[in-house]
């Protein structure tokens, strides 16, 4: 996944240029920063640096599984907060009040979009959709963009765990069938746009309870030229597989 995050941090720089160079008045005011102020905040984030570097470097040697990743990351975001003094006095409190007002918001977001799931799953539409697609008779490439495409217009109305959970049963098959690498459509699968998909992405609705003066409205406009740039990253993916399975490969031999 290392190679596709590195494109999708490129692609979203890239977004954000020329969003920047169309709309200008949206940037915010900032003054140019000195070098003396750039050497200070370098050695400011050197211990987030070396998180990042440990966590990492953990998951590739096979010290973590993906659940227990999150867990030493957060561990070591915590540390690092404790040694810097973050955590004096009432911030201790207020950060784990914060973190639980966050947590209890999202999960009923979850639990929302699980019934939602269900009553979908219930009616069989995904699965009738996927097993038309079977039987589209066209070249790989346009099998798998039109399943994408189903996967996209999916995840506008419902979570990632709840699309993969109907549809692979149907779509495996047709992947394994079309001789694409099940690897390469995990990391596919992974990609979850849908969390920035208006109008149920959850992301958008955390970022909402984070800056609740903001619009609803505003944060869908806002996440517009990011969702552009996951299709354009879907897009590189599909066409050069090999930007997912290069790594793996190194991985696994």
């Amino acid at each position: 996944m290392i190679v596709p995050a590195i494109l999708t941090i490129l692609l979203y720089f890239a977004a954000i240029a020329l969003w920047l160079r169309l709309f200008a008045a949206d940037a915010p005011s900032a003054s140019r920063s000195e070098r003396r102020e750039i050497r200070a905040a370098l050695r400011r984030s050197i211990p987030v640096i070396c998180l990042f570097a440990l966590v990492l470097g953990g998951l590739y040697a096979g010290v973590f599984t993906a659940t227990e990743l999150a867990t030493a990351g957060a561990f070591g975001a915590f540390v690092v907060a404790l040694l810097r003094g973050r955590l004096r006095g009432g911030a201790f409190w207020s950060v784990m009040e914060e973190a639980v007002q966050t947590s209890a918001f999202i999960y009923g977001l979850i639990f929302g979009a699980l019934m939602f799931s269900f009553f979908v799953n219930v009616t069989g539409v995904p699965d009738i959709i996927v097993r038309a697609i079977a039987d589209f008779d066209r070249a790989p490439v346009a099998v798998v963009v039109l399943l994408l495409a189903v996967y996209l217009a999916l995840g506008c109305a419902m979570d990632s765990f709840g699309i993969m959970v109907i549809t692979l049963p149907a779509a495996v098959p047709i992947i394994l069938d079309l001789d694409y690498s099940l690897v390469w459509w995990g990391i596919v699968m992974v990609i979850e746009t849908d969390l920035i998909t208006p109008p149920f992405g959850i992301n958008m609705f955390v970022l909402r309870s984070v800056a609740p003066d903001v619009p609803l409205t505003t944060v869908y406009q806002g996440v517009i030229p990011f969702v552009a740039a996951d299709i354009v990253k879907l897009a590189f993916i599909v066409l050069f597989p090999v930007l997912s399975l290069w790594l793996p490969s190194t991985m696994f031999n």
